[in-house]
């Protein structure tokens, strides 16, 4: 797993509220590094695998990277979307303008939007966005 990756995982999977409301998945908290998750996963659970933008952010005196990421939050659809929204909103807690220690770059603070609903069929649905500008040490 990358740097970024590692850091959100260790973020999230760290958080003792947030995993109390998470399922849990070959004994760890159910929170995904791989897209789509584990077709015998049980909801809820979170995904954040693979970035949404990856550009260049360089300077005159260093190399950095723009990263965009989408974490999404998964629990069933029951008739109470209360679970999610707790979830959703609790990565965005755990991350909006946060200290993120990601190996190889200093200075991280990520930045996030939404959540915003995406719900599926059988399972409510939500995403949060996070931006983080890294600098390379």
């Amino acid at each position: 797993m990358n740097a970024v990756t590692q850091a959100l995982y260790d973020r999230l999977a760290g958080d003792g509220i947030l995993i109390g409301m998470l399922a849990t998945y070959e004994a760890e908290p159910a929170v995904f590094t791989i897209d789509p998750a584990p077709g015998d996963a049980v909801l809820p659970y979170i995904v954040s695998a693979g970035d949404v933008v990856d550009a260049a952010w360089d300077t005159k005196t260093g190399l950095g990277r723009r990263i965009w990421r989408d974490v999404r939050c998964y629990a069933a659809a029951d008739g109470d979307a209360m679970l999610i929204e707790e979830i959703a909103e609790r990565v965005r807690r755990l991350l909006h303008r946060r200290p993120l220690a990601v190996a190889g770059y200093a200075g991280i603070v990520a930045e996030c939007s939404g959540p915003i609903k995406a719900d599926e069929q059988d399972a409510y649905g939500r995403i949060v966005t996070i931006r983080m500008m890294l600098e390379e040490t």
